[in-house]
């Protein structure tokens, strides 16, 4: 999905004319109770082998993860699954594929444990400081968060980068020299 698609939380509808959509932040609770077995067993390998041994090992979870973003409900499902498996399998391929941001992620690698550990409030709050709203973030799409929370830390990083190269300058540069500097950095 494009970064577009991302942005508006758009609605993909399949070819069976289901509509299926991301997930939001504010669903992540919900979501990785049921998504994350499926993610750890995916191990971001899509293949027809991987999905139907994924849906056969979770097969309650991969229903309640295509409850949860579609507009299928939990009989039609059944029926799907009772009538036409396939069916029920590229129902599934859609919903990860449409979802992918959160498939697609490496598992956390356990490491000595920090006292400064990063929360989601931290993830909060650098979106909170570059403007947006917390309530806003919460309606995101999971892709589309995690899209802003990596534009937001480039900026920071080019932020970071400026300032150490105006003190740099500032340090080493005579007066006529900084004066010069900073003339050039302010035009339009």
């Amino acid at each position: 999905m494009n970064d577009f698609f991302l942005a508006n939380n758009d609605v993909h509808i399949n070819q069976y004319n289901q509509e299926i959509r991301q997930f939001k932040v504010k669903e992540m609770e919900s979501w990785a109770l049921v998504a994350e077995p499926i993610r750890i067993a995916l191990k971001r390998n899509y293949s027809d082998e991987s999905i139907e041994a994924a849906i056969k090992a979770n097969k309650f979870k991969a229903i309640s993860m295509c409850l949860l973003v579609t507009d299928v409900t939990g009989a039609q499902i059944d029926e799907t699954i009772q009538n036409d498996a396939d069916r029920f399998i590229e129902l599934f391929k859609d919903v990860i594929n449409v979802n992918k941001a959160f498939f697609d992620q490496e598992d956390i690698k356990t490491k000595k444990i920090k006292n400064d550990k990063t929360t989601w409030f931290d993830s909060f709050q650098l979106l909170i400081s570059k403007g947006h709203k917390h309530k806003d973030i919460l309606n995101y799409s999971f892709g589309a968060f995690l899209e802003y929370l990596k534009a937001a830390q480039r900026h920071e990083r080019n932020y970071i980068l400026s300032q150490s190269t105006t003190m740099r300058v500032a340090y080493y540069a005579d007066k006529k020299g900084y004066t010069s500097y900073t003339k050039e950095i302010n035009k339009e």
